[in-house]
């Protein structure tokens, strides 16, 4: 069985990335979020049947808070941490995200010596946790690609106007990323990370094209069904 995600990308072929579905089981239902909401011994038999069948160590989980936090595991940092993004250099260590809607953002070096995986939502824009995640990444010689992966679009991300101003403020080049339709005011998301990425001089960026909440049959999506499942986006150096 092989759901490893299949990007036409410059990165070696030694960088991995697993995104989880509900199809993983025969439920319809992977949930890998360990919210006091869900059952504990559900969402651990599913990770079990992850390090059984794909991944290569147990992988590193954070609390993720919607903030720019990153840490950087190349640092020999193991301690329980919060944050919404983590670095790793070494080989076989999984890193994770847990989403529903939000981006699950992988950056890497083209070599593939250094990977970086990100939550970002609406407040991660705003708090340009991309631009934070350059100021280690760059500490290194390297060369990056990203891939953003399944999350809300635009046709279905519906914010007020003050978000819009919001981000109006802090770059007056996000108006571009909102639009009406039908009296409704949406947010392109993605189009925002990827004027980040951008601005942090990655070149090669990426896309899944998948949205969580048309896909709502495989991903978990938060606008959808309002719920505390979530799905995985796992990243290691092979």
């Amino acid at each position: 069985m092989n759901n490893f995600e299949d990007i036409n990308w410059n990165v070696s072929n030694s960088v991995k990335i697993l995104v989880t579905k509900k199809s993983f089981s025969l439920q319809n239902d992977f949930n890998i979020s360990f919210s006091e909401n869900n059952s504990y011994k559900e969402t651990k038999k599913n990770i079990d049947f992850l390090l059984e069948n794909f991944l290569p160590s147990k992988p590193h989980f954070i609390k993720q808070a919607h903030g720019k936090k990153i840490v950087n595991l190349s640092k020999n940092i193991l301690l329980p941490y919060v944050a919404d993004g983590l670095i790793t250099d070494k080989r076989n260590q999984v890193i994770s995200i847990l989403t529903a809607d939000c981006m699950p953002i992988v950056i890497s070096s083209i070599c593939g010596s250094i990977v970086c995986v990100l939550h970002v939502g609406r407040k991660g824009a705003e708090f340009n946790i991309i631009k934070n995640a350059f100021n280690f990444l760059n500490n290194y010689p390297y060369s990056y690609e990203a891939w953003i992966g399944p999350s809300i679009s635009k046709n279905y991300y519906l914010v007020n106007e003050n978000i819009r101003e919001r981000f109006i403020n802090l770059n007056k080049n996000y108006n571009e990323f909102f639009y009406k339709n039908n009296g409704n005011l949406h947010m392109d998301l993605c189009g925002i990370a990827t004027l980040q990425l951008k601005k942090s001089n990655v070149n090669n960026i990426y896309h899944s094209g998948l949205c969580t909440f048309k896909n709502y049959k495989e991903f978990y999506s938060f606008r959808k069904f309002s719920d505390f499942k979530r799905f995985g986006t796992f990243v290691w150096i092979e």
